[in-house]
């Protein structure tokens, strides 16, 4: 692991990153990890997009416990959905990034109530026909999920996805938090796409910026940080991402093997992403890498069946089941320029992977 703890420590000190965190975990126990910079081991960091597959988890076994299918319609569970076009998506098509609603809004003034949030949900329409397209969306989907897990488990969304995260051994990651949180920075610019080309394989392959550096900074504001925005408004440790991941691989009260199971098989029939190019191995979940030659443009290792989700900014998280080995990077800085963040990540990722299978 020492090349890896290396690579992270130049990064610091390189002044790419002011805060970083990492951590390696097997067996449901950590076996490596550290703090750089300005953080240390109780500091949090904010893992943006990285936080779905925590939702999504802990969405899956309400479904199981109250017979509701993959293919259940949304607008039989939550009505109000069903409006303006949307009385046919699917919750599998909800958690693939099928829905069709990528940007559809969602404010501080709906997002804090259930009855709030179905309002939005009412007036939401379809830019395509849900399933026939998949597109990143951003934070849309998962204010539909949340309220899934609160109409299925009677309880607050935030404590039910907590309780989760308490199960694997790990502390919460939605709500108000005592610790202190790095404060996210934006830095650089984005370069022309000709210049990102050759580093992507192509224009076809560059990812197109679906979350504006505002919106990613107002996950700095402490309100929005303690209500805990579903898609992207977890607060975390490396050390706590990686116990959980382990929980996906070995199961627990909470995530009966069954779960995993789907929570990592990819839904073969999902289409090309049309925010990177790639074929979408979504799963109901996450992301798995694949064999076809996409891995590192998926944010993983070379290793076929590693699962997990990235977060803005580099943030890494992925279970590799082969070997056991879950891996988190954590740290406080979102380059604009998108290759920085991809070229760190293929080389953590690389060293991780390789230290697992030494």
């Amino acid at each position: 692991m020492n090349a890896l703890h290396d690579a992270i420590a130049e990064e610091v000190a390189s002044g790419r990153s002011t805060a970083a965190q990492y951590a390696v975990a097997k067996n449901g126990e950590i076996i490596e990890s550290a703090s750089f910079g300005s953080a240390d081991n109780d500091t949090r960091f904010v893992i943006f997009s990285a936080t779905k597959t925590f939702v999504a988890m802990t969405l899956l076994p309400h479904l199981a416990a109250h017979g509701v299918g993959l293919t259940r319609r949304v607008a039989e569970v939550i009505p109000e959905f069903g409006q303006n076009g949307k009385s046919q998506t699917t919750i599998l098509q909800l958690l693939t990034m099928q829905g069709g609603f990528p940007q559809a809004p969602m404010g501080p003034d709906r997002w804090g109530t259930s009855a709030g949030r179905r309002e939005a949900f009412a007036r939401w329409r379809l830019d395509w026909p849900s399933g026939t397209s998949t597109e990143y969306h951003p934070t849309s989907t998962h204010w539909v999920i949340a309220e899934l897990i609160e109409t299925l488990s009677g309880r607050p969304y935030q404590d039910e996805v907590n309780e989760l995260m308490r199960s694997a051994g790990s502390t919460p990651i939605l709500g108000p938090h005592t610790h202190h949180v790095a404060t996210v920075r934006t830095t650089g610019e984005r370069p022309s796409d000709d210049v990102l080309a050759p580093i992507f394989g192509g224009h076809h392959l560059i990812p197109a910026a679906t979350v504006t550096p505002e919106a990613l900074l107002i996950l700095n504001d402490p309100g929005v940080q303690a209500f805990g925005i579903p898609g992207g408004g977890g607060v975390t440790r490396a050390v706590d991402v990686a116990l959980a991941y382990q929980a996906f691989l070995h199961g627990n009260d909470r995530l009966p093997a069954a779960v995993m199971a789907d929570a990592t098989g990819v839904i073969r029939n999902v289409s090309i992403n049309t925010t990177d190019g790639t074929p979408a191995n979504r799963t109901v979940a996450g992301v798995v890498a694949g064999e076809d030659g996409f891995a590192t443009k998926r944010w993983f290792p070379e290793a076929p069946r590693a699962f997990g989700h990235h977060g803005a900014g580099g943030q890494l998280c992925w279970l590799e089941p082969d070997t056991g080995l879950s891996f988190c990077f954590l740290h406080d800085t979102v380059s604009l320029d998108p290759s920085d963040d991809f070229l760190r990540s293929r080389t953590l990722n690389s060293l991780a992977i390789t230290a697992a299978r030494a």
